[in-house]
């Protein structure tokens, strides 16, 4: 929820219109001149772990492949702000995750951003059923509106917006190790509920939840990962721990925004007037479901009633758990 701000500008995007002929960020009408569509899964992505005739799964179950996956852009909005960002962000890859966690986090949440309001905009024109298409498209106008505020967010690539006192997103940023297959070294996942995408880039591991107001940054050092590069299962593991926290989350951020220059978002506290914690209880059982569900291992190998869950990022001890890259076998992504 938002206070409805009165700029032209905002009332551009909150009433803006969905479709081939319109620019996917700044809403503008596309045209031989100014068109430039933009690759959800950056090109340069695609070319380091040679992915474009690889597969991503869309809600629907059906497969688009990675080159496929463009959306409606203006050559602004692709070329003078968004490009820029991918260029940062493939150098400071090249570097490490240290390199990355330096990256402005505004660039690093509007880059994780367009990848998680691109797919769903992406599968707007893709239909339910390719044998029948009057069944609709895989997502609706209805389901993008509900967006609305992340996409609002993603505008300050476009115009100066400051967060006051807060930031809209937790993001976690680790060392992973990197399979000497490139196709091996990519992995991407997301959960529309919640908001939570997360990415293995090479020798980096991003997740984050874009819309909690920051309520897991805190969480983050709790979960004292090791120092050493994490194993592609002990970062899909977080992205397990990240998602299920942020299912338990029983609040949602409410924001006032103030049209000044720049643009001032503020967030009303998370904790309001009620005792109740932000977040409810933790369930083991329920969060093996969803580490089942990330990762494709049986129920049965990873839940023991009434309460253990297999753990790739513990000893026994507690320790954190060093894992050589050949130890557990990985496969292409589907």
């Amino acid at each position: 929820m938002a206070k409805k701000p009165r700029s032209d500008f905002f009332d551009a995007v909150l009433k803006r219109k969905f479709g081939f002929s319109t620019c996917f960020l700044c809403g503008c009408r596309l045209g031989k001149k100014n068109r430039a569509d933009e690759h959800v899964i950056p090109k340069w992505i695609q070319k380091k772990f040679r992915l474009a005739n690889q597969q991503m799964h869309l809600l629907n179950g059906t497969t688009i492949s990675y080159r496929q996956l463009t959306i409606p852009c203006c050559y602004t909005c692709n070329n003078r702000l968004l490009q820029p960002i991918e260029k940062k962000m493939s150098a400071a890859v090249e570097q490490g995750a240290k390199s990355v966690q330096a990256m402005d986090p505004q660039e690093v949440f509007i880059w994780l951003g367009k990848m998680f309001y691109g797919l769903l905009y992406r599968e707007l024109f893709l239909p339910w059923d390719r044998s029948d298409k009057t069944k609709g498209e895989i997502t609706s106008k209805d389901l993008l509106k509900q967006y609305e505020m992340h996409h609002l967010f993603l505008q300050s690539v476009r115009v100066p917006m400051r967060f006051e006192g807060f930031f809209p997103a937790s993001i976690l940023i680790v060392s992973t190790q990197e399979p000497d297959d490139p196709r091996l070294a990519w992995d991407f996942r997301d959960e529309l509920r919640t908001m939570c995408i997360g990415c293995r880039v090479g020798k980096v591991g991003i997740v984050g939840v874009l819309q909690d107001g920051g309520a897991q940054e805190q969480m983050f050092s709790l979960l004292k990962l090791a120092r050493h590069k994490l194993h592609p299962i002990q970062f899909t593991e977080v992205m397990a721990q990240v998602t299920y926290k942020a299912m338990l989350m029983n609040r949602v951020p409410k924001y006032v925004i103030i049209d000044s220059d720049p643009k001032t978002v503020i967030q009303t506290p998370l904790q309001g007037f009620s005792a109740k914690p932000i977040f409810d209880d933790w369930n083991q059982e329920h969060y093996a479901q969803i580490l089942c569900q990330i990762t494709g291992v049986p129920m049965g190998s990873l839940f023991r009633p009434p309460d253990q869950v297999l753990t790739w990022l513990r000893n026994p001890d507690g320790s954190s758990k060093t894992m050589p890259l050949k130890k557990l076998p990985i496969q292409l992504g589907t």
